[in-house]
C-alpha cells in the first residue's frame, strides 16, 4: 500500500497541472485522481474481493466498496488533520506493525470466508446496510491507518499551505471511495454471472477468491518483513 505511493509523489502534480490553474484546484484534482488510483492497489483489491465474492448484487457490492472508502477516509482524517493542522509527525516505527496488521487481516478475511463455507448456517445473509457496512468499514480503516504515515508526510513536504493540504486530503479520500465502489462493482460481475451456472459455481468462485486472499496476505506479510530486514523504507 504505502510502497506504491512512492510512484506518485504529490510533487509531480505541479508538473501535471499548468501553473495557471489555482493551487487549490490543482491539488483537488490531483487528490481525486490519485485517490481513484489508490483504491485499485493490490492489497485493497485482495481484501475487498473476499468480502464481495458472495455478493450477486452489484448495488450491494458498490455499498461495500463505499463503506470501505468511508473507513479509509476516517483513518486518513484521524491522522492527517493533526499532522496538517498541528505539524505533528506520524511515528515511522508504526509503519511495520501496521503493514503486518493489514497482511494478517487479509489472511483472516480469506480464512473467515472459507470457514463460512464449512458452517453456512452460522452466517446468515443480512439485508441491513448497517450490517453490510461494518466489516468493510473497519477493513478500510485499517488500510487507511497503515497508509496514513507516508501520505501525510508527503503532504507536509509538498503542499504550500494547510488549506491546500486539506483540499488534497479530502479529495484523495473521496477519490478512494469512488474508486473502491467502482472496483467492488467490477468484482461482483463474475459473481453475478456465476449465478446462472448455479449455487455451486458461485460457491467455488468465492472459495477461489478466499484462497487467493490467504496466499496474497502471506506474500504481502513476508515481503513487508523482508523489506524491513533489508533496511528498505516501507513507505
Amino acid at each position: 500500500m504505502n510502497r506504491n505511493l512512492q510512484r506518485w509523489p504529490i510533487a509531480r502534480g505541479y508538473r501535471i497541472f499548468p501553473r495557471v490553474i489555482p493551487g487549490p484546484i490543482s491539488h483537488m484534482s490531483l487528490g481525486l485522481v490519485l485517490g481513484l488510483r489508490h483504491a485499485f492497489e493490490a492489497d485493497h483489491i485482495a481484501a475487498v474481493a473476499t468480502i464481495v465474492s458472495r455478493e450477486r448484487s452489484p448495488v450491494r457490492a458498490g455499498f461495500i466498496g463505499g463503506f470501505w472508502g468511508l473507513g479509509h477516509l476516517a483513518s486518513l482524517l484521524l491522522v492527517g488533520l493533526p499532522v496538517i493542522g498541528l505539524g505533528l509527525k506520524f511515528p515511522e516505527q508504526l509503519n511495520l506493525p501496521l503493514e503486518l496488521g493489514v497482511a494478517a487481516m487479509i489472511v483472516f478475511l480469506g480464512v473467515g470466508s472459507l470457514t463460512r463455507d464449512r458452517f453456512p448456517a452460522r452466517h446468515a445473509h443480512s439485508h441491513s446496510l448497517r450490517d453490510l457496512g461494518k466489516r468493510p468499514f473497519w477493513v478500510g480503516a485499517a488500510h487507511g491507518l497503515a497508509g496514513s504515515g507516508s501520505l501525510t508526510l508527503v503532504i507536509l513536504a509538498t503542499m504550500p499551505s494547510r488549506t491546500d493540504g486539506l483540499f488534497y486530503l479530502g479529495l484523495f479520500g473521496a477519490g478512494s471511495i469512488a474508486g473502491m465502489m467502482a472496483a467492488s462493482v467490477i468484482l461482483s460481475v463474475p459473481v453475478a454471472a456465476s449465478g446462472f451456472a448455479g449455487p455451486a459455481a458461485t460457491r467455488r468462485l468465492g472459495q477461489a477468491a478466499a484462497f487467493a486472499s490467504v496466499i496474497f496476505g502471506l506474500f504481502y506479510g513476508a515481503t513487508t518483513i523482508a523489506l524491513a530486514l533489508a533496511g528498505h523504507p516501507l513507505s
